[in-house]
């Protein structure tokens, strides 16, 4: 599964990924792009692959299976 997010903000230049999952309904910040530079929190880097340039869009690849059956956020940012 690949999830994608845009947005046309010229001034934000990150877009952050969160999981929530049904067991736990706090947001958990699985990473971010920041320009063309991606960051996947150690605790999801077996789980999720991040893409993209956080001026314009980002990809969240789901690597692993049902285990991340979830809602999934994106938010845009001016920074990190």
């Amino acid at each position: 599964v690949i999830l994608k997010c845009s947005h046309t903000i010229s001034s934000y230049y990150t877009i952050l990924w969160y999981q929530q999952s049904i067991a736990d309904t706090n947001l958990k910040l699985i990473g971010f792009v920041f320009y063309k530079n991606p960051t996947v929190e150690d605790q999801f880097k077996e789980h999720f692959e991040i893409r993209g340039d956080g001026e314009i869009e980002s990809s969240l690849q789901l690597l692993s299976g049902p285990e991340n059956s979830a809602v999934y956020y994106c938010a845009a940012s001016k920074t990190q």
